[in-house]
C-alpha cells in the first residue's frame, strides 16, 4: 500500500471544526410557503437527535484504486474481513421454530444457522464431510436432519454425523474421524442475527458499539419479518456498491423523483466505533437547493406515510410543507387503532429516515413500521462481480412501506409463514423498484471508470464523510493480519 493510502486510511481525530450544513446558502426564507412548523422542524435538526461527537478522517485523496478489482486485494479481504468480522446476516424469525434453518452465502462459503429444538440458534458449516457436498441448496426450511444427496450421509441439525450410509464398506481407523459439521459462531442482538468465521472472535457485544446499541433501542425488530427478499448478481466490486448506499450526495441527481420529499443536504451524520454509523436525513422535507422541489405537489411517497399514520384521504393537507406535522399527529393519535407504540420514538423517528451503517457491508434503513435491509457481499472468485441481498422487514399487519423500498403490494405481511427468496438474474431491474434500479443501472459506469489510467483517486466531500470512516476501519483491519 502507498504512502497517499495510509495517510487516508489514518485513524480519526476531533480535533477540528466539523462542516455542516450552510443555512446561508440555502436560506429557509427563501423557500416559498414554508410553513412555521416546517421551519422550525428542520432548524432543530441537530438538537433531534443525540448527535455523536465529531472524527476528522483526514482529506488526503485515495489512491488505493486496486482495491476495486485485483484479486491480490481480495484474498487480503478474505483473510483480514470477511472470516475475521462478525456480519449481520437477518432476522431471527428467518428461522422461527424448533428445526428451522437458513441457508448463508458468504464469498465461497455456505453457512447453515438452525434453530435446535430447545431454541437455541446454531451455526455450522454447509459441506458434507464424506467429500465435501454442499449439503443443502435451499435458502429457508424446516429439517430434523440434512441428508446428502451424493452418497446419502446423514447429520443432525446440531451437526452430529448420524449416519455413515454403508459403514461396512469404510475400515475403523477411517470411521474413527470426526465427522460432525464445523461450528461457526452465531449470536443475536435484538432480533438480528450475525455470525462469525472466526473461531476466536470477540464476543458479538463488544464489536456492536454500546452507543449504537442505544441508539436503536425503540425499534422492535425481534417482532419484525421478511416481507422481501432478493439476491441478484451485480458486475461492480462489493465497495463500489456499498460507497453509494452510505452518502447522500448523489440522491439529487441519481435519483431525482425523491426531490420534493427527501432531503439529501440537511443531514445528520453520527460515526461509531468499529465502523458503525448512521445517517438522519430528514423525510417528507424537500431538498433545499432547489425552490421547484417545494413547489411539487403530494407525491407518492407522501401519500403512503399519511396513509400509514392513519389519515384518510380527506384528511391529506394540501401543501406539502404540512404533510411532516401532520404525520407525526396522527401517529400519535392513531396509535393504538395502528398497533404501533409511538411513545417510544422521537418525533423526528417517525418520519425521518435513519441510514444505519453496520461494518464491513450492510446497512438497513429503518422507521418504526420496518426497514430496507441490504448486503453487499464479496462475490467467491471475482473481485469485479458481486452478490447484493436487498431485503424489507416490516411489523406483522403494516399495510405499506416506502415506495422507494419497492415492496410489492401484495406483500404477506401476516408473519404466518417464512418467505423464500427470489434470485434475480443480473439486469433484472423490475425487482429493484424505482429507486435501486436506478444505483443498479449507474454503478457498472463507476466500476468502469475506477480502473481508468485517466483516474487519479477519489475524492470525498464531507457529506461523504462515512466512505472515508469506512475505508479507516477495513485498512485498520486488513493491516492487523499478518501475510
Amino acid at each position: 500500500m502507498n504512502k497517499d493510502s495510509r495517510d487516508f486510511a489514518g485513524g480519526a481525530t476531533t480535533d477540528y471544526e466539523p462542516w455542516h450544513p450552510e443555512l446561508e446558502r440555502y436560506p429557509l426564507a427563501k423557500m416559498p410557503k414554508l410553513a412555521p412548523v416546517e421551519q422550525k422542524t428542520r432548524e432543530a435538526l441537530y438538537r433531534q437527535s443525540k448527535k455523536q461527537p465529531p472524527r476528522d478522517y483526514g482529506f488526503a485523496r485515495d489512491r488505493d484504486i486496486a482495491k476495486y478489482y485485483s484479486a491480490e486485494a481480495m484474498q487480503r479481504e478474505w483473510k483480514g474481513l470477511w472470516t475475521k468480522t462478525w456480519l449481520l446476516v437477518g432476522n431471527a424469525n428467518d428461522v422461527p421454530t424448533p428445526n428451522s434453518f437458513m441457508k448463508v452465502d458468504i464469498g465461497k462459503e455456505s453457512i447453515l444457522i438452525v434453530r435446535g429444538e430447545d431454541g437455541s440458534l446454531r451455526a455450522m458449516y454447509n459441506v458434507c464431510q464424506h467429500r465435501g457436498t454442499r449439503l443443502v441448496t435451499q435458502d429457508f426450511g424446516r429439517s430434523k436432519k440434512f441428508i446428502c444427496p451424493f452418497h446419502h450421509w446423514e447429520f443432525g441439525n446440531d451437526g452430529s454425523c448420524l449416519k455413515v450410509a454403508k459403514a461396512e464398506t469404510f475400515r475403523k481407523e477411517t470411521l474413527a474421524n470426526d465427522f460432525s459439521l464445523p461450528r461457526v459462531k452465531v449470536d443475536t442482538w435484538n432480533g438480528l442475527v450475525f455470525i462469525n468465521l472466526n473461531p476466536d472472535a470477540e464476543p458479538l457485544l463488544e464489536f456492536l458499539p454500546a452507543e449504537f446499541r442505544d441508539m436503536l433501542e425503540a425499534y422492535d425488530l425481534a417482532r419484525w419479518i421478511r416481507v422481501v427478499d432478493v439476491e441478484q448478481e451485480w458486475p461492480v466490486n462489493w465497495k463500489t456498491a456499498l460507497e453509494s448506499f452510505i452518502e447522500g450526495y448523489h440522491v439529487e441527481a441519481i435519483h431525482p423523483q425523491m426531490n420534493p420529499y427527501f432531503d439529501s443536504y440537511y443531514v445528520q451524520q453520527d460515526l461509531y466505533d468499529n465502523g458503525f454509523a448512521r445517517s438522519i436525513f430528514p423525510f417528507m422535507s424537500p431538498m433545499p437547493t432547489h425552490p421547484s422541489y417545494n413547489k411539487a405537489g403530494l407525491s407518492d411517497e407522501h401519500k403512503v406515510f399519511m396513509r400509514d399514520a392513519g389519515l384518510t384521504e380527506s384528511e391529506f393537507p394540501e401543501r406539502s410543507v404540512d404533510v411532516r406535522a401532520a404525520i407525526v399527529e396522527a401517529k400519535r393519535r392513531n396509535q393504538d387503532r395502528l398497533g404501533m407504540d409511538y411513545a417510544r420514538f422521537t418525533d423526528e423517528q417517525l418520519v425521518d429516515d435513519w441510514n444505519i451503517g453496520v461494518f464491513p457491508s450492510a446497512t438497513f434503513n429503518i422507521h418504526p413500521e420496518g426497514m430496507l435491509f441490504q448486503r453487499w457481499w464479496p462475490h467467491a472468485h471475482d473481485p469485479r462481480k458481486m452478490v447484493y441481498y436487498y431485503q424489507v422487514y416490516a411489523m406483522p399487519g403494516v399495510k405499506e412501506m416506502p415506495t422507494y423500498m419497492g415492496v410489492p403490494k401484495d406483500a404477506d405481511t401476516s408473519g404466518t409463514k417464512v418467505l423464500p427468496r427470489t434470485h434475480s438474474a443480473t439486469g433484472d431491474l423490475e425487482v429493484l423498484g424505482s429507486v435501486l434500479s436506478q444505483d443498479a443501472t449507474f454503478l457498472p459506469r463507476l466500476q468502469a471508470g475506477l480502473e481508468s489510467d485517466g483516474f487519479r483517486g477519489s475524492v470525498f466531500s464531507e457529506q461523504e464523510l462515512r466512505i472515508r470512516q469506512f475505508h479507516a476501519e477495513y485498512h485498520k483491519r486488513l493491516d492487523a493480519v499478518k501475510d
